[in-house]
């Protein structure tokens, strides 16, 4: 696979971090009433995973709002991003269904260990996104079995760093040319 290479321009702007409180301020203010996964209609902002994935804080930022906490409507916006059912993503999070949707009936947030790895999501499929130069086969790739993680998807290693760590591996791979 050929990868085009990026102009310095574009890839300045690409991996140029939001400051904290521009990111904190677009995942707290969801606004478009749209139909939730499942059917149900509610409240989502698909944008709010997207915001993580684009332009996700890093360093002390980063540990800032994963301390904080990410509102529970999140996991609506991830699922919707990737495509998969909420069953998967909570899953994934480490997020029991009834938890979730007592917090996001709340308007709760959940704790930093399911936030980090949402977080953990956002920024292995930035980095995806940014060696495909395609959102759409970035997602697919997350999505698709992968011979040199076992036959998991990476996607589902995502609750783990060491697994985060195994996919960051291959893409890495990928990028210089090397057999993933």
């Amino acid at each position: 696979m050929l990868i085009k290479e990026k102009s310095s321009t574009a890839a300045a702007r690409a991996s140029k971090p939001v400051g904290a409180s521009k990111l904190r301020s677009a995942v707290k203010n969801p606004t478009p009433r749209l139909k939730a996964v499942g059917g149900r209609s509610g409240t989502l902002d698909p944008r709010m995973f997207a915001n993580i994935v684009e332009h996700g804080p890093r360093g002390f930022d980063a540990v800032q709002l994963i301390r904080e906490g990410f509102p529970a409507k999140i996991l609506k916006s991830v699922s919707g991003f990737f495509g998969e059912t909420e069953a998967r993503i909570l899953s994934i999070v480490r997020v029991p269904a009834t938890t979730a949707s007592r917090l996001e009936k709340a308007a709760a947030k959940i704790d930093s260990a399911a936030t980090e790895r949402v977080y953990r999501m956002g920024a292995v499929t930035r980095m995806a996104i940014e060696i495909f130069e395609d959102k759409e086969h970035a997602i697919a790739w997350m999505r698709q079995p992968n011979l040199a993680l076992g036959n998991a998807m990476p996607l589902e290693l995502m609750d783990t760093e060491p697994g985060a760590v195994s996919v960051r591996q291959i893409l890495n791979a990928i990028a210089t040319g090397g057999v993933a």
